[in-house]
């Protein structure tokens, strides 16, 4: 029985002398604005569900907490890490290791993807994998980062949050994940915060932005 679905744009199989392009496009996380809300957990669950159903267990991104992790708020710890697949370059450890290389490719993002037919579940990817992102499901299937087929579901739940710490409520809308590759990631990162002075509810009223109608 089928209990998650891949979702790419097609299969490529290379052979172990091939030479494979790498991953262009891939995930990243700004940890320290990630408040563990796990949207994009439930997200990655039910896109991949066959069936609809939401469950977080299916998912193949992770927030876990660390209280060893900095972040602005905290300079002591208690932050949040979001564990997602790195898409190693091509072919990555977990591919390497697989006895039946039940590892292929998608054609468009080029990620390596398992099929699940060829899997016998031996587990060997999930130590393989440097960043402890292979995960496995409650009925024991290998679940990978499949990037959606190049439309991250969990990007595209993930909210733009403030980072609320900058004086004077001048606040860079951030959200905290990214689907990019990483010349342009770092171009945002580098892009100046866009200043705009937010209002409160009283501060509103004053100025006759909203109604004090009940």
């Amino acid at each position: 029985m089928e209990t998650q679905k891949e979702l790419a744009n097609g299969q490529l199989w290379f052979k172990a002398e091939d030479d494979i392009p790498n991953v262009d496009k891939k995930l990243f996380a700004l940890q320290n604005l990630c408040t563990d809300c796990k949207v994009c957990e439930v997200a990655c669950s039910l896109i991949h569900s066959p069936d609809g159903e939401l469950n977080p267990a299916y998912s193949r991104i992770k927030i876990e907490h660390n209280p060893q992790v900095t972040t602005r708020a905290n300079k002591d710890g208690f932050g949040f890490v979001t564990a997602i697949c790195h898409h190693c370059g091509n072919p990555p450890p977990c591919a390497e290791v697989c006895p039946t290389d039940a590892f292929y490719y998608d054609p468009v993002t080029l990620a390596a993807l398992i099929d699940q037919s060829k899997c016998i579940q031996c587990m060997e990817c999930v130590p393989a994998c440097p960043f402890d992102v292979v995960f496995i499901a409650p009925t024991g299937e290998v679940l990978k980062c499949d990037l959606c087929g190049g439309d991250p579901a969990c990007v595209k739940a993930c909210s733009t949050r403030p980072d609320n710490l900058n004086q004077g409520k001048q606040y860079p809308r951030f959200p905290v994940l990214f689907y990019e590759t990483k010349t342009n990631y770092s171009a945002i990162l580098r892009k100046p915060a866009q200043e705009q002075k937010e209002l409160g509810l009283g501060d509103a009223m004053l100025a006759g932005k909203v109604s004090t109608a009940a």
